[in-house]
């Protein structure tokens, strides 16, 4: 393949985060692949799994990421649905190597996509980044990817990471955490400027990434 894309390495000892619900507790992580989701494979031939690398941009991207948040402006969640969300710390076990699709030049200069496109609800241009990544070879022959890094639409200038299922061995869950419980959630509702509301609030969650 012609595209060639820089690497950023994670490397073992890092924690990860992704964000579930409390009825997963204990479960294995989920690889979705039935391509509703922005760096999903378009085959559905791998699985994906979303994650962070800091609180709120899983949150972001994730519960809060239908959310209209210039229509909205209280940016409300209800109690019931805090409560019923977990966090699950992710330890990388070996270390990881991902397409940097944040690094300058690459989106717009090796995909030819501009903004619009990548912000899109429309998957297709990401899809096919997703695959191309997936399908990359080293000059031994073996994968040169483990997932990408991209950046997060609700949490930008962070990025999200899109993990794909070939590389399952390579992190394990190390602590279910309920949400309420994190030590980054005060911090979180304070800066982001969130009410939780006793009633059903305006946000449509959802567990995976966008």
């Amino acid at each position: 393949m012609s595209i060639k894309l820089p690497s950023l390495p994670i490397d073992a000892g890092e924690l990860l985060q992704h964000v579930s619900r409390i009825a997963y507790r204990g479960s294995p992580l989920y690889y979705g692949r039935d391509g509703t989701n922005r760096y999903d494979d378009p085959e559905q031939a791998y699985g994906v799994l979303y994650l962070g690398r800091d609180l709120p941009t899983a949150l972001m991207e994730s519960v809060f990421h239908k959310h209209q948040w210039l229509v909205d402006t209280k940016r409300s969640i209800a109690l019931n649905e805090v409560q019923s969300r977990m966090v699950r710390a992710v330890g990388v076990l070996e270390d990881l190597r991902l397409a940097d699709l944040t690094a300058p030049g690459v989106m717009a200069g090796r995909f030819g996509l501009n903004l619009e496109q990548l912000a899109s609800r429309d998957y297709t241009h990401t899809q096919q980044v997703s695959a191309q990544a997936h399908a990359m070879l080293g000059d031994d022959g073996l994968p040169l990817f483990d997932g990408v890094l991209y950046p997060s639409r609700n949490n930008y200038p962070a990025a999200s990471i899109a993990l794909f299922e070939r590389a399952r061995a390579k992190i394990s869950v190390i602590e279910d955490i309920d949400l309420v419980d994190h030590v980054d959630w005060p911090r979180f509702v304070a800066t982001y400027r969130i009410g939780v509301a006793p009633d059903p609030g305006p946000v449509e969650p959802d567990d995976e990434a966008s």
